[in-house]
């Protein structure tokens, strides 16, 4: 009975960080582009879901070892690699076409880890300072692989 109660709140808790996350995306994009994407979310197929949920746990794993990597170094960079191959996949599989993602946008979701509040957070959960640690790592990576 208790497992069961568990569930519940646990629902109960991500069902109201979705809502807070969905609120702050509204606010940052528009209602547009998060109605677009929930509808992108809606029509995956559960092989999809899972592809993307297992990807987005493995890469949280390594990312947890990545906290005291220089920011050049070579277990690094395969770390940031990783993250723009588990991004160009998640975008890629949402929208159901392929996707490339620029020097400039990489750049830009680099910055947007280092400053912006909720993606800061993201990052600062493995470690303090983490979150411009990993930004300077992808930027690092930006000027040494991308166009």
């Amino acid at each position: 009975m208790s497992d069961i109660n568990k569930d519940e709140n646990n629902g109960e808790f991500e069902s109201a960080e979705f809502e807070r996350q969905e609120q702050i995306a509204r606010e940052r994009v528009g209602d547009d582009k998060v109605d677009q994407r929930l509808e992108q979310l809606a029509n995956l197929s559960i092989e999809d879901t899972m592809a993307l949920k297992e990807k987005a746990e493995a890469f949280n794993a390594e990312l947890a070892q990545a906290t005291s990597f220089a920011i050049d170094s070579d277990e690094m960079q395969k770390v940031v690699q990783h993250y723009l191959a588990y991004t160009t996949f998640a975008l890629s599989t949402l929208q159901k076409k392929s996707v490339l993602i620029s020097k400039e946008k990489f750049n830009a979701m680099a910055n947007s880890i280092a400053n912006d509040a909720d993606q800061k957070a993201n990052f600062e959960q493995f470690c303090e300072g983490f979150a411009e640690h990993f930004s300077k790592a992808m930027q690092h990576y930006a000027e040494q692989h991308l166009k």
